[in-house]
């Protein structure tokens, strides 16, 4: 191999190196905690302004206490503006608490659930969506409230610009930083990784054009010794 031919090849591994993005996904899909009170769920809405998009999910969590109190939550994905369970999304219906069993690592009843979290697809479910509460004490309705969810369309933020609240409501877990910080250490080592072999490759490169060259030389002075 002549070193004109290895020139290009050095090229575009450095090329590479380069051009190798620090960032290449859209917006870190984030998490709106919905409380389900006795005045129903708490935000009501989720509106345009609340920056809600496609992949984001909303975690529904039982808040109210009351005796007996159980609440459900169903959400009118098809658009067609009724609720059935072969169309639509229900949740079971939620209690404040579960009895756990002896090592407090389980629920005794496994259809005992304490909250409910629905991820939006991340392509394509942009739009509003209707979902409603339904709220009975026993297996008698008292109050049924009917909000909607504003899904907006995926965007690819640069990096540094920062969003206002992933996280809305009371309690809200804020483990979207968290993700944040691990996709970027991820991300790093990619780019570290992908800097080390061209590296190996480029010193591999240059040890093989040494060597050709020390060749070449060499056989020049034999054929004109002889």
């Amino acid at each position: 191999m002549r070193l004109h031919k290895l020139q290009p090849l050095v090229v575009a591994i450095l090329f590479m190196v380069v051009l190798f993005p620090a960032n290449v996904s859209g917006h870190t899909p984030s998490i709106i905690t919905s409380n389900l009170s006795v005045d129903g769920p708490l935000p009501a809405n989720i509106t345009e302004t609340t920056e809600f998009y496609e992949g984001d999910s909303v975690y529904f969590r039982m808040g109210d206490s009351g005796e007996n109190v159980t609440m459900r939550v169903s959400i009118d994905i098809d658009g067609d503006g009724m609720f059935n369970q072969s169309n639509d999304i229900f949740s079971n219906w939620l209690n404040y608490s579960c009895e756990l069993n002896e090592n407090g690592t389980a629920t005794l009843d496994e259809n005992c659930s304490k909250s409910f979290t629905y991820k939006f697809s991340e392509n394509n479910s942009e739009g509003i969506y209707y979902y409603q509460v339904e709220r009975r004490v026993e297996l008698n309705h008292t109050d049924s409230w009917l909000n909607t969810i504003y899904v907006g369309i995926d965007v690819h933020s640069e990096d540094g610009v920062v969003s206002i609240g992933d996280c809305f409501g009371a309690g809200c877990d804020e483990v979207e930083s968290q993700s944040n910080s691990d996709s970027n250490e991820f991300e790093l080592d990619l780019v570290k990784i992908l800097i080390l072999i061209s590296a190996i490759g480029v010193i591999g490169l240059s040890v093989s054009i040494i060597k050709e060259n020390r060749d070449s030389t060499d056989q020049i002075i034999s054929e004109s010794e002889e």
